[in-house]
């Protein structure tokens, strides 16, 4: 893995930003073009480690955009560009239509840091 690579969690007001700047903008923006992201195969295991150990019932994946603060480690080039961010959830206490959540985000471990073409398209397909 990239020893360049920030696996901190991404804080939740910071993450929101993200979310809402891609909901505005995302697919407008010509600059937001981002046409993959990868994630080391190390993120995805540790991530899946937690879903086995039954700390996690699942992962949502929030489609995000860059923003031009925030960030520590995430290239400048990577500014205004779409993005994802991975949020395990924890099972909820609604049983699918009492208006409680079934899973519930745990916002104390979003996390992104993936790659993202372009500027790293290197071995793309699609």
């Amino acid at each position: 893995m990239s020893k360049n690579l920030n696996l901190e969690p991404i804080d939740p007001k910071v993450a929101k930003a993200m979310v809402v700047a891609y909901a505005k903008e995302g697919t407008t923006y010509d600059k937001s073009y981002t046409k993959a992201v990868w994630f080391p195969a190390e993120q995805i295991l540790e991530i899946a480690k937690s879903m086995t150990e039954g700390k996690y019932d699942g992962l949502r994946i929030y489609f995000a955009q860059y923003l031009n603060e925030g960030l520590e480690g995430v290239p400048e080039s990577y500014a205004g560009r779409n993005t994802l961010l991975l949020v395990p959830t924890i099972p909820g206490l609604g049983n699918g239509g009492n208006g409680e959540e079934d899973h519930k985000d745990d916002l104390e471990n979003i996390e992104n840091r993936g790659t993202a073409c372009p500027d790293m398209c290197e071995g793309t397909s699609l």
